[in-house]
């Protein structure tokens, strides 16, 4: 299940060489035909083939919705009035693999011409702090909580941009990624407000409050601040890594006897194009680590997977069979199952043209008009998968957080189903009875060019009956990041587990 998130969540990394251009979406007015008709063509996109149209919402109520929105497009709108109506109803599908984008180049206009709020912002506990200052007055420093941005209060903003924020179900702390980096300047500007200056209102880190005027500025110019402003330094210093060469690594904490600490960073497979190729080389490192932690004598293992967004299915499934307690083959999917094998959408989708032929075959038809996905070999029952043989068989905690999210999310709801470990930190950002996914489709409205991107396969987890739907994988141990971990570079959740660990050991 793959993820949005994985290019949302840039923080240092877009490119800087862009010439500056305006943002005609600004003065773009649409017409009612045009409106209409894009709205007429995303809903039967939707209700052709959306596995998850109705899944949070009764169909009644979506339908009453969908016929409200359209009998509103009667008078010409500006584009981003219309964008954010897309935006309203993408977020009721309560799906974060649902989403629409202004344009296609809106990486391209956010780095060279979107003029947006020139700081880095991090979510705290509920609250909102500066990582980076963007601009070159070293007035405002990290750890700064933002109060105010245009005598609009955060929680207010808040409110405002969660409502156009699409994720699964009513988590929250996914929800909250909404608050950081570039994400939170881009839905700002889409969907709040596009001025020339920022009057912002800060608590510094003795209590007081700071007022600053700041210019609106393209991110190519903010992340030239990030780099020159030496109140960035220490930050810059710690969090302006370049990625690991491998998303998974193995270490032996050298405070804790007996221990390992697995990191990783995704399921994206080491270049695999295929499902059995992801498989075959998560399989060979797996195989190497648990003959490193045997060799080593590892009594306690720590896999953290904060902030993990997606990747391939079958890597989540793999490293449950690399943990599991039971001798017993388990199922991770009780179902998957699409709403349609031959909508016309389908030539849109990430499919190959060998594969959209042979939909058919991979689909089992059912009395309701959906469609169940083959499970290999079993069909219509849920596949089950046998635990390695040289499984871990020591203590497991696992470190989850909101953005641990689509295949990382379905790892968790699995792992904590079949009690493989001790869960620390915050819900994880998937729903823990499953969400929606596989393969996506992806295309253009006609007339606004608004792109969207909508799931074809509806997940459900192997987790038995499910008591909070909507919701994440809840940690047996919550347990927040604080500010005084981001400013001083410290890791609470982490000190948790292992503190856990010592008083066992001792």
């Amino acid at each position: 299940m793959r993820s949005l998130y994985s290019f949302l969540f840039l923080l240092l990394t877009c490119p800087l060489m862009a010439q500056s251009v305006t943002d005609t979406l600004q003065s773009k007015i649409l017409q009612p035909a045009d409106m209409q008709a894009d709205f007429r063509y995303f809903r039967r996109l939707l209700e052709e083939t959306h596995p998850g149209l109705y899944r949070y919402t009764p169909k009644p109520i979506m339908q009453s919705k969908l016929d409200s929105l359209a009998g509103t497009l009667t008078q010409p709108m500006p584009f981003y009035n219309f964008f954010r109506m897309i935006e309203s109803l993408v977020a009721d599908i309560r799906c974060a693999h649902t989403h629409a984008l202004p344009t296609k180049d809106w990486q391209r206009l956010f780095n060279s011409s979107w003029k947006t709020m020139p700081f880095f912002m991090l979510p705290v506990q509920g609250r909102s702090y500066v990582l980076f200052n963007g601009t070159a007055d070293q007035t405002i420093k990290p750890g700064f909580e933002l109060i105010r941005i245009n005598g609009q209060s955060i929680e207010r903003i808040r409110e405002q941009v969660y409502r156009y924020h699409w994720t699964d179900g009513y988590i929250q702390t996914a929800k909250q990624a909404a608050f950081q980096g570039q994400l939170f300047s881009l839905f700002y500007y889409w969907f709040i407000d596009r001025p020339d200056t920022y009057h912002l209102t800060f608590r510094n880190l003795t209590g007081d409050t700071v007022q600053v005027d700041a210019p609106a500025q393209p991110f190519r110019e903010t992340l030239k601040g990030y780099k020159k402003n030496p109140v960035n330094k220490q930050m810059l210093a710690w969090y302006d890594k370049k990625r690991p060469k491998h998303p998974w690594r193995l270490s032996f904490p050298k405070d804790l006897p007996q221990t390992a600490l697995l990191r990783i960073d995704s399921f994206g497979g080491e270049g695999a194009k295929t499902s059995d190729e992801a498989i075959a080389k998560f399989r060979q490192f797996m195989d190497q680590y648990m003959a490193t932690m045997e060799q080593k004598k590892t009594r306690h293992l720590i896999v953290d997977v904060r902030a993990n967004p997606s990747g391939w299915d079958s890597q989540g499934i793999e490293l449950v069979t690399y943990l599991m307690k039971s001798d017993s083959a388990v199922a991770y999917y009780d179902r998957q199952h699409s709403v349609t094998d031959s909508s016309e959408f389908l030539q849109f989708s990430d499919l190959s043209e060998a594969d959209r032929k042979n939909v058919k075959n991979e689909l089992i038809p059912e009395s309701d008009g959906t469609f169940t996905l083959k499970q290999g070999d079993a069909g219509r029952g849920p596949r089950r998968y046998t635990p390695k043989p040289n499984r871990f068989r020591g203590n497991v905690y696992i470190l989850l957080d909101g953005r641990s999210a689509s295949t990382t999310s379905e790892f968790l709801a699995v792992a904590h189903a079949n009690k493989i470990g001790v869960f620390v930190g915050e819900e994880a950002g998937g729903a823990y009875e499953g969400g929606n996914g596989g393969s996506f489709i992806h295309l253009e409205l006609p007339h606004s060019k608004i792109q969207v991107g909508t799931p074809l396969l509806y997940y459900n987890n192997a987790v038995g009956n499910v008591h909070n739907k909507g919701r994440g994988t809840i940690p047996d141990y919550p347990a927040p990041i604080t500010l005084a971990d981001v400013l001083n570079h410290t890791d609470s959740q982490l000190d948790f587990v292992k503190k856990r660990i010592q008083d066992q050991i001792n």
